[in-house]
């Protein structure tokens, strides 16, 4: 497809008066419930009580462009009154764009920009008001570093003045890092990792599987000049910090493109991952037959979100097409924009702050929102009960058989999900029609843990049932090679990847890797494994998609690192406390 980069950021100078400029919020709320804290059941949003959430509302631009142009924040109010307005369109949901270099206060940033923690105090300010009157939050990572050049690109700037096509290396996930750690703990908080890549544009379209690969592994990618961060390393970024809310990550095409989603979104153990698609009508994806392929198969499985829908006239019969298929299939959606900036261009919902709905796009958008409801009140709400608590039978080297007392449900229960259970990480491991299931690819004498989920076919899923804990028979499994790449060094910093191969004649589970750094290197982020490093020492755990490595196999490591004068590789390399031999 054509890439187009309107009615997806704000615009390229937004003309915002001072007299409408940003408004600290008051704190009086009306007398509403606070938002409620949102969790992935199958492929639904669900509140605490377990009812089906949809958020339905808009994006609220201005966050990304107006700091990194030397402006304010926001090019509008953000108080009470402001949010009063939107909830008058039965908003339940708000998508805020951001942007990293504003965030982390870069020596990019024009002298007149505000401050880091001015920015990042004017973000929680406003996204605590809008959780206090009862609607969620979306923090979409809009803008952020990089030169890009190449095809369907409109800016080549190096800074975070305009969308790249994967988020970097350099900057992205300390950003993920610093804004998880502020919001964790505030489960009515989304986080939408970036906004919309478009790895294969960037590669000229030539490689499907590469730019796929690229978006969930970053590292060097075809076509774009800097390294670049993979929605894995931005998920690992996030949890690592405690953070367990809702991510959202995209797909390609300006992420209106699911088709390979499933097979390449990234692994988070805490299970709260939903997909993000955007939909406007100058898309390659613009009909229900191909929503019905490219975007249902999907949301037969996760949670989708349409984190942006618009079209470029001010029309609403695109986007009542696109609302009228979301509905059906339980999709969410947040519409471009909340913003006056006159609808001539499209994709603009109003004509002031007071919510005055733009003719027609904005009037189609307000009618469609009030004659919803964000749950799905007609449907099966109800989990399963919780399934008996495992024991196990036929335990092997290398398996164990596990069975448990079954659950009930008000319609009924469609499967179980095992799951090994690893201090606080869950990894699904077997799923079952029946109560009874073998787990294979284990190691010898090795000490697991498991527990079980019910789920049912309208994707709710049970309480965790209580744990069993199963050691194999035979012995820890044999002897490793590992291999050490430099993959760039840009002078203060440097991008490695560590592959580890099983020269045993059994798989190996649970694994953990140990190495030193003698020049002071000092690991930022890691994807594949989570590292703890004290001094020059380095320990790495594996991610739940690299934690078996199978008789013969191997896993791959990448991370990115400090450096200072000097960068030697290091040269002995321990897993499970054993002396790996190096390649």
């Amino acid at each position: 497809m054509a890439g187009s980069v309107a009615g997806f950021g704000g615009p390229a100078s937004a003309a915002a008066s001072p007299a409408a400029g940003q408004s600290a919020a008051d704190g009086r709320t009306s007398a509403v419930a606070a938002a409620p804290a949102l969790h992935v059941s199958g492929n639904r949003l669900v509140t605490g009580s377990n009812s089906t959430f949809r958020p339905l509302g808009v994006n609220r631009s201005g966050g990304e462009f107006g700091c990194v142009q030397g402006k304010e924040i926001f090019d509008g109010p953000t108080d009470q009154a402001a949010v009063d307005a939107m909830k008058a369109w039965k908003i339940n949901t708000v998508r805020i764009p951001l942007n990293e270099e504003c965030w982390l206060g870069t020596g990019n940033l024009p002298p007149t920009a505000p401050s880091a923690a001015a920015y990042q105090q004017a973000v929680k300010t406003y996204a605590d008001l809008l959780v206090a009157n009862g609607i969620n939050v979306i923090l979409d990572l809009h803008w952020t570093w990089g030169e890009y050049t190449g095809p369907g690109g409109g800016c080549p700037d190096v800074a975070a003045t305009c969308q790249k096509p994967m988020p970097d290396a350099r900057y992205t996930p300390t950003f993920w890092s610093e804004v998880a750690t502020m919001f964790k703990g505030n489960g009515a908080v989304i986080f939408d990792l970036f906004n919309e890549p478009y790895p294969d544009a960037a590669n000229n379209w030539s490689d499907a599987t590469a730019a796929w690969t690229c978006l969930r592994d970053g590292g060097t990618c075809a076509g774009i000049t800097y390294p670049v961060a993979g929605m894995q390393t931005l998920v690992n970024a996030v949890r690592a910090t405690g953070a367990t809310n809702v991510i959202m990550a995209g797909g390609l095409e300006w992420t209106n493109n699911l088709s390979r989603w499933l097979e390449f979104k990234p692994a988070d153990p805490t299970g709260n991952l939903m997909a993000s698609w955007h939909s406007y009508n100058f898309n390659g994806c613009v009909t229900t037959s191909c929503w019905d392929s490219n975007i249902g198969a999907v949301a037969a499985q996760v949670p989708v979100q349409a984190g942006e829908i618009g079209q470029n006239t001010c029309a609403h019969d695109y986007i009542d097409q696109v609302m009228a298929w979301a509905d059906a299939n339980k999709v969410g959606y947040t519409a471009w924009t909340w913003n006056p900036w006159g609808c001539s261009g499209g994709s603009v919902l109003i004509e002031d702050w007071n919510g005055t709905p733009t003719s027609t796009y904005g009037e189609g958008f307000k009618a469609h929102l009030l004659s919803q409801t964000p749950g799905d009140p007609g449907g099966d709400t109800a989990a399963p009960t919780a399934p008996g608590t495992p024991t196990a039978s036929e335990v092997t080297a290398t398996s164990a058989t596990l069975s448990w007392g079954a659950s009930t449900d008000n319609v009924g229960v469609t499967g179980y999900d095992v799951v090994r259970v690893t201090g606080g990480t869950e990894t699904r491991v077997a799923d079952s029609a029946s109560n009874r299931a073998t787990v294979t690819g284990l190691s010898g004498n090795t000490a697991y843990t498991f527990a079980v989920y019910a789920k049912d076919a309208a994707g709710n899923r049970s309480t965790r049932s209580a744990t069993v804990t199963v050691t194999t028979t035979g012995t820890p499994a044999g002897t490793c090679s590992v291999g050490y790449r430099l993959v760039g060094d840009w002078g203060s910093g440097f991008q490695s990847e560590i592959t580890i191969r099983n020269t045993g004649a059994a798989a190996v589970s649970d694994w953990k890797l140990g190495f030193t750094f003698t020049n002071g290197q000092t690991i930022n982020n890691m994807w594949g494994g989570t590292p703890t490093q004290t001094g020059g020492s380095v320990s790495v755990i594996p991610a739940s998609y690299t934690d078996t490595i199978t008789a013969g196999g191997s896993v791959t490591l990448g991370f990115i690192a400090n450096r200072g004068a000097t960068n030697t590789a290091p040269t002995t390399f321990t897993l499970s406390g054993r002396t790996c031999t190096t390649a």
